[in-house]
């Protein structure tokens, strides 16, 4: 089993090119380490300053972690995902059953192997890998984890079998929106905090969904939206510098019937690995109104410069894949009650 190479206190899995990372910066919560596979996504990483060690986090063994008070983990969504084949959806009594079994589990890498060979693509029980370091790290304060809209149920039952079972006083699932907290992108995603010492600080927090379980007290409890957000609403023309009236062309000469355009005076829809790269600005043309990385990593809300590496096409794969980082500085912010507003909102004051 590997161990970390260095002395930490948040893990993060499955870390990808930084969104989470860029967002526990953000708040000043650090040290962190990020175990990734992807090679484009470590030199990412690496060249913005976060630690990366190039392996699967499948090769941890929870027990040799006893630095760790936090756990990140992002697990890959294609199977989930409205934009992927949705062979998880296919899987999900599969993985949803096997919370239990693995929460029972003496031997949990074992267990976690047979679900991963039981499910049509393994990825789909890669979800799992959350469960297993918040069950046996031994001094986990704090996880955070990350999926797409339809990984909801399944961070719901890793949530009640936490709280119910493994001793974490507060457990919440959280449907959050990246324009929200003036991103210039309509990314979704749902997240599960889970806390030991008492109960995230959600003050603030523009949600669309919100259920809560908890050690002590009453069940789980489905909480009414509070998508009133303090941010203002950021166009895409306006964090990249266009002037008004600019059209933006998904793709190309083809016609769906969704259309194949759509207007920057408002946020850009969630950003697709495959689909942004093809975005160009039709009053420019597809070649000189080309999007670039950078203004993909803009709608984000990366910074300008952030070193993004590899071919055009894995360096928009690993933006599309990663949290904007002002969502990820407000979730880890309130799920370690830091304050999280003072780093957010120049980000989303600056476009105004």
């Amino acid at each position: 089993m590997t161990r970390p190479h260095m002395s930490v206190t948040v893990l993060e899995g499955f870390a990808g090119a930084g969104g989470l990372s860029e967002g526990a910066r953000m708040i000043g919560l650090a040290p962190t380490l990020g175990y990734e596979t992807n090679t484009d996504a470590c030199a990412t990483a690496r060249a913005a300053g976060h630690p990366r060690v190039q392996a699967d986090v499948r090769a941890l063994d929870p027990a040799h972690l006893a630095d760790a008070e936090g756990w990140i983990s992002g697990p890959p969504c294609p199977t989930y995902a409205a934009s992927g084949k949705r062979s998880g959806r296919t899987d999900y009594a599969t993985v949803l059953a096997a919370v239990e079994h693995l929460a029972d589990s003496h031997h949990p890498r074992r267990t976690l192997d047979g679900i991963a060979a039981e499910v049509a693509d393994p990825r789909t029980a890669l979800v799992l890998e959350t469960l297993d370091l918040a069950l046996d790290a031994p001094n986990l304060r704090w996880l955070v984890a990350e999926q797409v809209p339809a990984v909801a149920g399944i961070w719901q039952e890793l949530a009640a079998e936490l709280a119910a079972c493994h001793r974490w006083d507060a457990c919440t699932v959280l449907t959050l929106r990246a324009d929200d907290f003036g991103a210039a992108t309509r990314r979704t995603r749902v997240f599960l905090i889970a806390t030991r010492d008492g109960a995230p600080d959600l003050t603030g927090l523009p949600y669309r969904t919100r259920w809560d379980c908890h050690r002590f007290g009453p069940g789980p409890t489905d909480r009414p939206p509070n998508p009133v957000t303090p941010f203002p609403l950021t166009s895409m023309a306006a964090a990249l510098g266009w002037p008004d009236g600019v059209r933006v062309n998904t793709r190309g000469n083809r016609q769906t019937s969704g259309g194949n355009e759509f207007a920057a005076d408002r946020p850009a829809q969630s950003l697709t690995g495959n689909g942004a790269r093809t975005w160009y600005r039709t009053d420019l043309g597809p070649v000189a109104g080309r999007l670039t990385d950078r203004e993909a990593g803009r709608l984000q809300t990366f910074p300008p410069a952030y070193p993004w590496q590899g071919s055009r096409s894995s360096r928009f794969q690993r933006i599309a894949d990663a949290v904007p980082p002002v969502m990820a500085a407000a979730v880890l912010g309130a799920s370690t009650r830091r304050p999280w507003q003072p780093a957010v909102w120049p980000l989303a004051l600056i476009h105004i």
